[in-house]
């Protein structure tokens, strides 16, 4: 029994072990990247609304496909009936009654509409592409956000493991200081001063660590995970650095999905001016029923009248003349091109001046990653002498407090430098279509 027991205890041991351990689960971007693609809104809408798009691209809603359909129909009547002939018979009887039952099969078919058919199939390809290419936009603007708040995360988290550094140096320094008071060699004041600036670090330490659960939540808000899941980052922010401006100019104009979307617009303004103009033509359509009809009368000269049988025939209509109506629509819809392709351009040298702009703010963001990276080395340096200096006597307590200042500072500016760097090289990626492949 008390084996029994021991096995029970040692089990739950080893669950709150698993689930501890489950409540901070390090993910990578990859895996961050991929849950947004999965469970992310935005993208999800786009991707029903794609459905439609495709759902909508067929033949039948192109017009190009027969439509068949079944009528019934059926009376029964009681009337008075009067009736004379040429021959002098008279009826009149009251109370005649009469069934009359008609049912068919009714086909209509278009086989000719000044090729409106095909233009119209030609719109929906480009509809389906457009709704296709919407989740791509999506995605991008889904993955530019999630990588912004991913290593928005990873910048809070060097700066605080930053600041935890800073607090050991203020214990030592702390230490040391009350060493020094102990034996004589220094004022309380260096003592005092020393608890204030760590406490006012570790008050800082609190902020950060409030603003690193704020990061979190709105990563989990991107990824649709419960606001309050913890989970830990990865330590560093890489860059590709391998950019060439030439090579990002040239990949906007194949590749960039706002400049593709409002091409496909121009696609399908040429195809609608190819729609209207199908109304200048006839319109030719085959037609075929096969019906059965009964009637039944108790007067009249027919008793009887059945009738079952395959009907064919043809409707030609051509519309010669409607008020200028067509001729206005296919001016508007040419307007409406003309818009189109205006806003292409607009795009296009918006996109291109985007890109001057993300790529200089690139470089400086490297150029100015690597200064602080030196810099970062430096003020370490110069921490590590200060604190022997102080430990030696060779240096005051404010030297040394204004050493960590500038070491903090050093190391904040490198994580906001790693950090811009990230997003202008995500910049970058979105510009030149590159964030999904």
């Amino acid at each position: 029994m008390l084996r029994n027991n021991i096995y029970i205890f040692f089990l739950i041991c080893l669950c709150n072990c698993f689930i501890a351990s489950a409540q901070t689960t390090a993910i990578t971007i990859e895996q961050a990247v991929e849950i947004a693609l999965k469970n992310n809104y935005d993208i999800s809408i786009a991707k029903n609304q794609a459905k439609e798009a495709t759902n909508s691209n067929t033949l039948g809603n192109a017009g190009m496909l027969p439509v068949v359909s079944l009528n019934a129909a059926g009376t029964l009547a009681t009337n008075a009936t009067k009736q004379e002939f040429s021959t002098g018979q008279v009826i009149d009887k009251n109370g005649v009654q009469s069934q009359n039952i008609t049912t068919g099969a009714y086909l209509t078919w278009t086989v000719f509409d000044g090729l409106k058919m095909f233009a119209t199939r030609e719109r929906l390809k480009e509809l389906e592409s457009m709704g296709m290419l919407n989740i791509k936009i999506a995605m991008e603007n889904t993955l530019v956000n999630v990588i912004s708040s991913y290593y928005t995360i990873v910048m809070e988290k060097q700066m605080i493991l930053g600041l935890k550094e800073n607090i050991e140096v203020s214990e030592e320094r702390l230490k040391i200081a009350q060493k020094k008071f102990d034996i004589g060699s220094s004022s309380k004041v260096d003592v005092l001063q020393a608890k204030v600036d760590m406490n006012a670090q570790k008050s800082a330490l609190m902020k950060e660590n409030i603003l690193l659960s704020e990061a979190k939540e709105t990563l989990n808000q991107l990824l649709i995970l419960p606001v309050d899941k913890d989970f830990d980052v990865q330590d560093t922010i890489p860059l590709m650095n391998d950019y060439k401006y030439e090579e990002l100019k040239n990949a906007i104009t194949s590749k960039n999905s706002d400049l593709l979307f409002a091409q496909k617009n121009i696609d399908i303004s040429r195809y609608m001016i190819r729609e209207a103009r199908a109304n200048y033509y006839p319109r030719l359509n085959l037609n075929a029923n096969y019906i059965f009809s009964r009637a039944e009368n108790q007067a009249g000269f027919t008793l009887l009248n059945q009738n079952l049988g395959l009907n064919l025939g043809f409707t030609l209509g051509w519309t010669i003349f409607n008020g200028f109506n067509n001729a206005a629509v296919v001016k508007n819809l040419k307007l409406n091109l003309e818009n189109s392709t205006l806003q292409y351009e607009s795009t296009k040298t918006q996109l291109q001046l985007g890109l001057i702009k993300a790529f200089k703010k690139y470089e400086n963001a490297l150029a100015v990653l690597e200064l602080e990276t030196d810099n970062k080395k430096l003020a370490k340096e110069n921490l590590d002498i200060s604190i022997e200096r102080f430990q030696l006597g060779n240096s005051t307590s404010i030297e040394l407090k204004t050493v960590q200042q500038s070491y903090q500072e050093a190391i904040d500016r490198l994580s906001s430098a790693r950090y811009s760097a990230k997003v202008s090289e995500t910049d970058l990626l979105k510009l030149s279509g590159g964030v999904v492949k």
